[in-house]
């Protein structure tokens, strides 16, 4: 989905709609027991599936040939649909019994005239739709063109229930299916999908254009687009890969195109499971594509977070690959491996944005990202300080309100923010091979966070579920208090407590949680990876006249509350800390003393103790 930086309008829909219910904790994937509203007595196995759109009028028409699996006798097929009227409906190439389609529920039941025996069967319909005029389902997207001209782009976008907008079908992420499409549009246009052209024939003045037969995948994945575009390419590893734009444009993707080799030969290595398409296209929507979107071998992007001109800055070209790095770590984590139900958009989300900001900083050193992560952070912490705020992870109950799990602040912020403590908690190695046992496992298959937590656990043999549960399904974070003694010989033990840090109010219901410290004693220190699961649980650490970190490396999601004594000895050595255990540091306090549970004076000490480094 699109990344967070583009992720306000989302929220925005989200406000208007109830909140989703309080997660339980989450079983592995089974297709039975996967949360949605289609029955699955009948399943989809591929779609064949021909679409002839006119931008012009704004409607479009279609065919399909649907292979399904009866897993039980039934008279009755129930699936997606919107806006479209259905005609000459067969089963095995006999008429049905009924057509009933409510868009307001956005379903069809197609009624036979008999019960159909177990198996696998064929239906076949055609039918009339319409385009749309914004981001959603097949839309007209107009744009002018760089010689002034107006021109129009057809373009999809069905994350997370718009598929059914374009084709009647099995609108919900567990039904994952196969899907060769037809596509006939003006012969002049260019068009492309998820996989490579098969074959394409001219009739007058139109071409149908017939892609390849993709992978197993979920509806909200399919991608087309045909308009007056263009594109540079290069292959990389048996890989085409392309990025296409408005003709004439198509230039300013060359930094675009070079990142995405680079970051498709790093995720190939990372998740041990080599980008399992062909080719893999970026498109340059102008105008109308909110943010970016993963679909599998075609991501859609706003043209202005792909291209790269003379003109664009270092700020605009940082976004340029941030967002490909969200968005290529989706054809993993999200395409190849697809969530079971809708509750796990956030680990879809919070994934590719954790796996972008490592990839962002591997390649570009010199950005110091990971840092500048810092204040995402601090943009959850300070939604989630609140006394009203939410888990990460919410049952969605109706996929039609999936629009509220996309917060920014928490499903992308406060997520990858928690993954990165798992991982630093566990060590990078571990968490990696837990990643790539999670990809074989689910490979063109549905997964539940559930399902990378047992991975993760196999990987390092620590119980990942527990500790990960405590973050995800309860709202806020603790605030850990330290408080140090001094042996006779300066030897330091510390004593480590917690409760849910909020800004205003108190906590109704107590709240624990198993902490993943990091405890750096001394500025040079190798930090200790420490699970604080009990208040009152003591550990040594170092020297009393030595600068402490809790929370080394800024990669846990809590604040810190150091006892008077070694504030004062974090404050007198600041200059010494690790940039990262300076900024957690200056979080903290200033947090503490919005809280009002700091004096101001004392946050102005530390503060003072920058100097002239501003680089914090």
């Amino acid at each position: 989905m699109q990344s967070r930086s583009f992720a306000n309008a989302a929220l925005a829909a989200a406000l208007t709609l109830p909140l989703c219910g309080h997660a339980a904790a989450v079983a592995p994937f089974s297709f039975d027991t996967a949360y949605g509203r289609l029955p699955k007595d009948v399943v989809p196995l591929d779609y064949s599936i021909s679409i002839t759109p006119n931008a012009a009028a704004l409607t479009l028409k279609g065919s399909e040939t649907i292979l399904l699996k009866f897993r039980e006798s039934t008279a009755t097929v129930v699936f997606n649909s919107l806006n479209e009227v259905l005609s000459d409906v067969r089963l095995d190439g006999k008429p049905v019994k009924n057509v009933s389609t409510n868009d307001e529920q956005q379903l069809t039941t197609v009624t036979l005239e008999r019960v159909a025996s177990t198996g696998r069967h064929q239906l076949t319909f055609s039918y009339s739709g319409k385009m749309e005029t914004g981001p959603r389902g097949m839309f007209a997207q107009p744009y002018i063109k760089p010689d002034g001209g107006k021109g129009v782009l057809i373009q999809t976008k069905f994350e997370s229930t718009d598929a059914r907008r374009m084709f009647p079908c099995w609108d919900e992420p567990a039904f994952r299916s196969t899907f060769q499409i037809s596509l006939t549009v003006p012969a002049e246009l260019a068009v492309l999908s998820n996989m490579p052209i098969d074959k394409r024939v001219i009739h007058d003045a139109l071409a149908t254009t017939t892609f390849q037969r993709s992978p197993k995948m979920p509806t909200y994945l399919v991608e087309l687009s045909a308009g007056d575009i263009a594109r540079i390419s290069a292959r990389t590893d048996g890989v085409e890969i392309g990025i296409w734009a408005v003709r004439g444009q198509e230039q300013d993707g060359s930094e675009a195109l070079a990142n995405a080799q680079r970051i498709l030969a790093d995720y190939d290595d990372y998740f041990g499971y080599r980008y399992p398409l062909p080719k893999l296209d970026s498109i340059a929507v102008p105008g109308g594509q909110p943010g970016a979107m993963e679909n599998w071998g075609a991501i859609a992007y706003n043209d202005q977070i792909l291209l790269v001109t003379p003109a664009s800055t270092l700020a605009n070209r940082q976004a340029v690959f941030s967002v490909q790095a969200h968005e290529m770590a989706h054809q993993w984590n999200g395409d190849l491996v697809t969530m079971g139900w809708w509750d796990d958009i956030w680990l879809n989300e919070s994934f590719a944005s954790w796996r972008a900001a490592k990839e962002t900083d591997l390649r570009n050193p010199g950005w110091n990202w990971l840092e500048g992560e810092d204040a995402t952070k601090e943009t959850a912490m300070k939604a989630d300080a609140r006394i009203t705020s939410h888990a990460i992870q919410q049952h969605v109950t109706d996929e039609l309100q999936v629009t509220n799990a996309f917060d920014p602040a928490i499903t992308y912020n406060k997520g990858e923010a928690v993954l990165r403590m798992l991982e630093a908690y566990i060590g990078p190695d571990k968490f990696r091979d837990g990643v790539r046992r999670f990809m074989r496992a689910h490979a063109y298959s549905n997964a539940t966070s559930t399902d990378l937590w047992n991975a993760l656990a196999t990987a390092s043999g620590r119980n990942v579920g527990d500790i990960a549960a405590d973050w995800i399904e309860q709202p806020g974070f603790p605030l850990v208090s330290v408080a140090a003694s001094c042996d006779s010989t300066g030897k330091r033990t510390l004593s480590l407590s917690q409760q849910r840090f909020v800004l205003q109010g108190t906590d109704s219901k107590p709240s624990h949680w198993s902490v993943p410290l990091q405890i750096r004693s001394g500025a040079d220190a190798i930090p200790e990876a420490v699970l604080l699961s009990k208040d009152g649980q003591t550990i040594a650490a170092g020297r009393c006249d030595q600068t402490l970190s809790v929370n080394a490396g800024a990669l846990g999601y809590f604040r810190v509350a150091y006892d008077p004594a070694t504030l004062k000895v974090n404050s007198d050595h600041f200059a010494t800390l690790a940039n990262p255990d300076r900024i957690v540091l200056l979080d903290d306090q200033w947090a503490l003393v919005a809280a009002s549970r700091q004096q101001l004076p004392r946050y102005l000490a530390l503060a003072s103790a920058m100097g002239s480094d501003l680089d914090e």
